[in-house]
């Protein structure tokens, strides 16, 4: 008799994963897909959403017929912007989270908008170059012949949900990351979008993270001998993450490091922070928000100094090389902004910087560097979440 599970998909940055969880909760299968990164020009991050379905479809093809899938669950990278055409056709790659080309946009929006205090009014949160709304812009100032043809957006994991279900739509955790919701209020804010003169009808409709998108498509499901099983619209990654941790009352804090690092903190609070250094989002619970600093290049940080220093070396080798040096770095400082900075030091154009190079640095020496630049620079964020939360505590 075939094992009942929920399956879990996460469209990253760097792959497709999926997670196969009993109704007892006992992790049956990990099973993940790699994706590609294209960066154009520099600063620039996009991938095919073509890409991203293949590899969908090629992962859900491994998971063995022992197990009988019941209900899917999705999350994935935030702020991507996927722009669809008339027919729901992909116009364009999409453009992705980490992607700093339009700052140019997020200064004009604001500007139009009346300034930041306005903004962090109306939406909660300035406009930074990854969110989804500059992105927009930029298409409108640099790609006409592609904005011309837009339609609808979605972010990452609801152009999957569409894929799987035929249906268009996203949730809170989500459109809090657009630039285009009032995040206190949890709607699309249309007064905004008709000041920068954009078509309010391409933003999806917003449901419950927890309710069902749809179904699975007849086709698909008979390609992999499934039935036909709700597809729930799920959330942002982060978000995602923290539910799963049980970071959920106000107070509670975690600390991620992926590609990028974050520090998450919920609140009850439905006011941001006043001078916009944090994230201010929607929880995937209903009613719930957090705050959150990102950094952009966290673990991207410590696997560009692997390549640069040490491509042949294993990591084991390497931790023991950081082991072995002294808190400092042997004399090294790391500023870890390889690709601009998100929070609490909102600059694109901040660059990283490695200082006290000498002969006696070793690998061990560098990385050890980037590591606490890394930490050093989450300890930033998370300064000013225990300033706003005075309950703040790491769980």
């Amino acid at each position: 008799m075939p094992k009942l599970a929920y399956l879990g998909l996460d469209l990253g940055t760097t792959g497709i994963k999926a997670l196969l969880v009993s109704p007892e909760g006992e992790v049956l299968r990990r099973l993940e897909r790699p994706l590609a990164l294209s960066t154009p020009k520099p600063a620039w991050a996009e991938q095919n959403p073509d890409d991203w379905w293949k590899e969908t479809v090629a992962l859900l093809k491994t998971i063995p017929k022992s197990i009988k899938i019941i209900r899917i669950g999705l999350s994935g990278q935030m702020h991507t912007l996927v722009p669809l055409g008339e027919k729901r056709n992909v116009l364009r790659p999409a453009i992705l989270w980490c992607d700093q080309r339009s700052s140019s946009q997020c200064d004009q929006a604001t500007r139009i908008l009346g300034g930041e205090d306005e903004v962090l009014k109306s939406i909660g949160n300035p406009i930074y170059p990854g969110f989804t709304l500059p992105k927009i812009m930029w298409l409108k100032d640099n790609e006409p012949n592609v904005f011309r043809k837009l339609k609808t957006i979605l972010i990452a994991k609801d152009y999957l949900a569409y894929k799987l279900t035929g249906e268009i739509g996203t949730e809170l955790s989500d459109a809090s990351g657009t630039s285009m919701l009032d995040v206190a209020k949890g709607e699309w804010r249309i007064p905004l979008m008709l000041a920068l003169e954009l078509d309010p009808s391409v933003l999806p409709p917003i449901g419950p993270s927890e309710g069902t998108r749809g179904i699975l498509s007849k086709k698909l499901a008979s390609e992999l001998g499934w039935d036909q099983i709700e597809v729930a619209s799920g959330g942002a990654d982060n978000a995602v993450s923290a539910l799963g941790l049980g970071i959920i009352e106000p107070g509670d804090c975690m600390i991620s490091i992926g590609t990028s690092g974050t520090v998450l903190g919920v609140t009850k609070s439905r006011v941001p922070d006043p001078k916009g250094r944090l994230h201010y989002f929607r929880h995937v619970i209903g009613g719930s928000f957090y705050r959150m600093g990102v950094m952009l290049s966290a673990g991207a940080a410590l696997n560009w100094a692997k390549s640069m220093n040490a491509p042949d070396l294993g990591w084991p080798e390497l931790q023991n090389g950081m082991a072995e040096t002294p808190p400092g770095g042997d004399g090294l400082l790391f500023l870890p902004y390889l690709q601009g900075e998100r929070t609490p030091h909102r600059d694109p154009d901040a660059r990283g910087v490695l200082f006290g190079l000498s002969t006696m640095s070793s690998p061990g020496s560098v990385l050890r560097s980037v590591m606490e630049g890394v930490t050093f620079g989450l300890r930033d964020s998370f300064e000013v979440l225990k300033e706003l939360e005075a309950s703040t505590r790491v769980i």
